[in-house]
């Protein structure tokens, strides 16, 4: 028998027996209900093995990162233009070599590949160029080595900030649950040690602040807010313009380098957009549209000037702003209005500007200062009449008529503070400028969270309102409702009042 015969019979014994199992098994299938229980186990069991090998690569992978991330986080990086590029081509070449050998070296290839992206001077970017370019399992890990990073890098700043010499740390604290029963978690400020009554828990500097616009040029410092005693001759603007004042040379020249060499008016026509913002401002008699100016102007002046370490364990301004909590902010004609004002006030100055100042950003930025801004109170000779502000901001009334307050400040710590009726500290301005120290109103214990009142409650110790309308005020200017221990008491007692 040709050897061509012998094959196809055995092919075809074997079709014909693959055939009649496959009836068999059909016919089990159908007939047989232990035969299906057994399949139903084999399968389940089947699945299991398989989400368990899934689960334990998974498992591997995250480790995998998490080492590699671990050593990343102690590696100094070049800060040279230079030797950024030199490392970001030598560990795309490395990426690539390792990722062509094939699975077992893919965990490596995604840390060469990170590596590149730490130095790339647009990582979103060449995160596009790497989903085009590198092996879906390898940008995958890249991907989640990001997402970490950048997880590890939020739960650290928490350990790091507030630094211990401020006395007080950042904790998540409940506040309440929502409709269904789940905990809500907000973060506030908690004491690190006791303090006595009437002692500085800490002094702030803030991340921004601004003179009311009808105090510009006049007795009051465009930069600390000091106000000028009248025995001291102010200081001019360096570069040129008449619309603001300061109180000294050192104030002056930090205005200047750090936001007032984009905002200056100089010796600009009538009809520039310098003026065009600065007259805005003044005939609104609004400070934020110019205070997010100031911080963005800040934010350029503090990357082109900072001593780059290789580390990848620092924060800057906009690392602390983006944690805060903020109001909804619906955009209007008036917003659109701030927004191109604003652009073509920094646009032709700081590039990129356009793109990073998107009409979201610039919304949550404004709603930031309406939630966190602290009113500020320098007058310290004479008595001052400040038209009132149109916009809100904490502690929004002056402790005294004759001292009226002079401008608004957004500070990093502080803003944390929860409000309450009875709070247990108060915002004060001792050296009469945006330096703010907190000072406890009571005697504080070592984990007590600290509060303050973001609305005028009482003066020389006597009740100014109720509490419906401290209720309603902080309901309509912060959209939160006050459940605080002097608000539960003060209901209670009006309800038994009426059923009396």
């Amino acid at each position: 028998m040709k050897t061509s015969t012998v094959a196809l019979i055995a092919v075809g014994a074997v079709v014909t027996v693959g055939i009649g199992y496959a009836i068999y098994f059909d016919q089990k299938r159908r007939n047989d209900p232990e035969f299906r229980k057994r399949l139903k186990r084999e399968r389940k069991r089947l699945l299991k093995v398989k989400k368990s090998e899934e689960e334990a690569f998974k498992n591997k992978a995250a480790e995998s990162i998490s080492q590699a991330l671990d050593e990343i986080a102690n590696e100094t990086f070049p800060v040279t233009n230079q030797d950024k590029e030199k490392l970001f081509v030598e560990e795309v070449a490395k990426g690539e070599e390792l990722a062509a050998r094939g699975e077992e070296f893919y965990n490596e290839a995604a840390v060469s590949f990170f590596r590149a992206l730490k130095v790339y001077p647009s990582p979103v970017e060449l995160v596009m160029i790497y989903q085009k370019t590198v092996p879906e399992p390898v940008f995958n890990l890249v991907m989640a080595m990001m997402s970490l990073d950048v997880k590890r890098k939020q739960e650290l700043y928490y350990k790091v900030y507030p630094p211990a010499e401020m006395n007080v740390r950042i904790d998540e604290l409940p506040e309440g649950v929502t409709d269904d029963g789940k905990q809500i978690i907000r973060r506030g400020l908690v004491a690190t040690r006791d303090f006595d009554e009437g002692e500085v828990i800490y002094t702030e500097i803030p991340v921004v602040s601004a003179l009311e616009p009808a105090l510009e040029g006049q007795d009051f410092c465009n930069f600390c807010l000091k106000q000028i005693p009248a025995s001291e001759s102010t200081v001019t603007c360096s570069i040129g313009c008449e619309k603001v004042v300061y109180c000294s040379t050192d104030c002056e020249k930090k205005a200047v380098a750090q936001y007032h060499q984009y905002l200056c008016t100089s010796s600009l026509s009538l009809s520039s957009k310098e003026h065009e913002f600065a007259t805005y401002a003044t005939k609104n008699n609004v400070k934020y549209p110019g205070m997010i100016a100031r911080f963005l102007a800040t934010m350029v002046y503090e990357e082109t000037t900072k001593v780059p370490t290789g580390r990848d364990d620092e924060y800057n301004t906009w690392d602390h702003i983006e944690r805060l909590r903020f109001l909804e902010v619906n955009p209007g004609p008036t917003e659109a209005l701030e927004i191109k004002l604003l652009k073509e006030l920094l646009g032709p100055k700081v590039p990129g500007i356009d793109e990073f100042v998107t009409e979201e950003r610039y919304l949550t930025l404004k709603g930031k200062l309406q939630y966190n801004a602290y009113g500020v109170e320098t007058v310290a000779e004479g008595e001052k009449t400040v038209p009132k502000s149109p916009e809100q901001h904490r502690n929004a009334r002056s402790t005294s008529p004759a001292h009226p307050l002079t401008g608004a400040a957004l500070y990093r710590a502080t803003s944390y503070l929860a409000h309450s009726c009875e709070p247990n500290t108060a915002v004060s301005f001792p050296r009469r400028t945006q330096e703010l120290a907190l000072v406890a109103t009571r005697p504080i214990k070592q984990g007590e969270e600290l509060t303050t009142s973001y609305v005028q409650v009482d003066s020389d110790g006597e009740p100014v309102r109720g509490h419906v309308e401290r209720k309603k005020e902080l309901a309509d200017a912060f959209r939160f409702k006050c459940a605080c221990k002097r608000c539960e008491r003060e209901e209670a007692a009006a309800a038994s009042s009426d059923r009396d």
